[in-house]
Formats: structure tokens, C-alpha cells, sequence
């Protein structure tokens, strides 16, 4: 045997070996615990219902959990940048909203979209139209003609947030005018509208239910094409005039790319699971998350959808990053 065909084959053994290992990783997933990285503040829609979850996914995991890390900051930079930098084992777990489509757009970002493999999707929570009890704003019609007069201080969870472009679409489609306060965590925003710092404000109807049915707040329409059932009297955006059908914030699960698909399949099924859980379906619906579960593929094809969409937004009002 000539020397290098001895190099060969030890390389290929080699390569052989880690690949079986590899292989034999993947097929013993999970053997230790996985984290889900909340990129926000905890009490946010994204980490209530990842605690949700968390909960009943670990009913199927005998003895392993899923384990909830808030990483905060940058307006989800933060979070996102660990998961996107983390071990692509299938351990680091993302809960991916639309800003990892846009921050990387708007934002010097150390990844992008492309770094993530989408796992599953678990809800698309439609936006509302939010005022204070007290507000002179009646209805949708009172709030839209105001609009077209004059900028309408309203509450987003931050400049180019899911909640900033779909007030930039607003604007568009409806001739109207907001002027943004951007405010970090849900809390605080609460507090601005209660507080009567702010007119109005643009939140997920999730966050909303809650304080709506409890009389902290209005709802004054919802971008679905469908009514609220659990508000069934409150227009949709389209009904109140402003052209624009739907808005939906998508809550989901994604890997850093290159995970093994056995991982990727693995935790895909799990979320499918916990979905068919009739207690986690009634604790979500009663929370006022509209469950709407996904597979990795499906799920794909949501967040090239919202990219599309935005993207469009994105251009339009020059936010892209400079």
C-alpha cells in the first residue's frame, strides 16, 4: 500500500467516525436539558407563552426539560445573537418572533435570518388598535378620522418592531398619521396607557385579552379578517376603514442552522404535542394566544411571507440600516 493511499483511507475513517458519532448524537436527542432563549424581558407574550410551553413539553420528555433564559437587550438582538451563535445540537432553542426577520434589516447585526432553521410555529397573535378607557376615541371610526387630522401619540415596543411596521402600513394604506413612542416592555407600555401618556397603542391582541376583559383598556379594532371571539363586536381593520386586512406577530421555535434534522424533526413533533395538549389549548386560548401550530416547513413559509410584506414597509419609509 503506497503511503498515500494509506492517507486516503485514514481519512476517510475519520471522517467515517464523525460522521457515526454525529449520527449517533442525533439519534440519542435529547439527552440533557434544552433551553429555550427568550430574547425579551420576561412578562412579555414571548416568554409567558414559552413558560407555557415549557410546562407541558416536559410532560413528554421523561425526566429532560425544557428550560425558559431570558437574554434581554437590543431589542432582541441580544438573545438572538446567543442562539444564533450557540451549538447547532438542537440543545439552544430560539423563540423566534419577526423582529430576527427585521432586526438584521434595520439593525448592524451579527447574523441573519438565514443563520436560524425554523422549527415550528405556535401562534399568529393579530395586532390591535389599544386606547385608555377613558379616551374620547369611541370607536375605530373616531380614532381613523382624528388620525387623517393629526399624528395620534401611540405606544410601540420599539422603532421598527413588528408594532412600528404595522402602524408604517397603516399609514399607507389608510392615509393616517401616528406619532411613535417607542417603550421597552410590555409593562411600562401598559402603564402609559393607563396612565394617559399615550393616545393609543399598537400591541399584539395576546398581550391585550387579559386587560381588555378586566377594563384597563379598549380595544378598538383588530388586522384579522375574522372578529375576536372573545370581542366578537370589535371591527376588523378593514371594516374600520383603514384597507389593510391582516397584521399578525408569529411566535415560534427555531435552531441555529445546521442542526440535525433528526433535532430539528424531534422538537417539531414535541411542539405538535404540546399543541394537541387540551388543557395547553384552553390555558392559551383563555390567555388570548391564537394558537396556530406549524411544522419546520410550514413555519418557513411564514417568515418568508413576513419578509416579503415588510420588506416592502421596510423600503418604503427608508429604514433600512445605513
Amino acid at each position: 500500500m503506497t503511503k498515500m493511499s494509506f492517507v486516503k483511507i485514514a481519512a476517510m475513517a475519520a471522517l467515517g467516525a464523525v460522521v457515526s458519532i454525529t449520527g449517533a448524537q442525533a439519534a440519542d436527542f435529547p439527552s440533557k436539558d434544552i433551553k429555550i432563549i427568550v430574547p425579551f424581558a420576561p412578562g412579555g407574550a414571548v416568554d409567558v407563552t414559552s413558560r407555557i410551553i415549557a410546562e407541558y413539553a416536559n410532560k413528554h420528555l421523561n425526566g429532560i426539560k425544557v428550560v425558559v433564559e431570558n437574554r434581554a437587550g437590543g431589542g432582541g438582538v441580544v438573545g438572538q445573537t446567543y442562539a444564533a451563535n450557540a451549538k447547532a445540537d438542537g440543545y439552544t432553542v430560539l423563540a423566534m418572533t419577526s423582529s430576527v426577520v427585521t432586526n438584521p434589516v434595520l439593525k448592524k447585526t451579527g447574523y441573519k435570518v438565514a443563520d436560524f432553521a425554523p422549527v415550528a410555529l405556535y401562534t399568529l397573535d393579530p395586532e390591535v388598535i389599544v386606547v385608555p378607557t377613558n379616551s374620547p376615541f369611541k370607536t375605530a371610526q373616531d380614532f381613523v378620522a382624528e388620525a387623517k387630522k393629526r399624528p395620534i401619540n401611540t405606544v410601540v415596543a420599539g422603532i421598527a418592531t413588528s408594532h412600528h411596521l404595522s402602524g408604517l402600513a397603516l399609514e399607507d394604506a389608510a392615509g393616517i398619521k401616528f406619532n411613535y413612542i417607542p417603550t421597552s416592555g410590555f409593562g411600562a407600555q401598559l402603564q402609559a396607557i393607563m396612565g394617559g401618556h399615550a393616545e393609543a397603542a399598537l400591541w399584539p391582541f395576546g398581550e391585550t385579552k387579559k386587560h381588555a376583559e378586566a377594563g384597563s383598556v379598549r380595544i378598538l379594532a383588530v388586522a384579522d379578517d375574522a372578529h375576536l371571539a372573545a370581542f366578537p363586536n370589535i371591527p376588523t381593520w378593514k371594516e374600520a376603514g383603514m384597507n389593510l386586512v391582516r397584521w399578525p406577530t408569529f411566535r415560534g421555535w427555531a435552531v441555529p442552522k445546521g442542526t440535525p434534522e433528526e433535532a430539528v424533526a424531534f422538537l417539531s413533533d414535541l411542539l405538535g404535542k404540546v399543541n394537541q395538549d387540551k388543557e395547553y389549548v384552553a390555558r392559551m386560548t383563555d390567555y388570548g394566544y391564537p394558537l396556530a401550530y406549524k411544522d419546520a416547513k410550514g413555519f418557513a413559509d411564514v417568515v418568508a411571507d413576513y419578509a416579503k410584506v415588510t420588506s416592502e414597509v421596510v423600503a418604503k419609509h427608508g429604514l433600512q440600516k445605513k
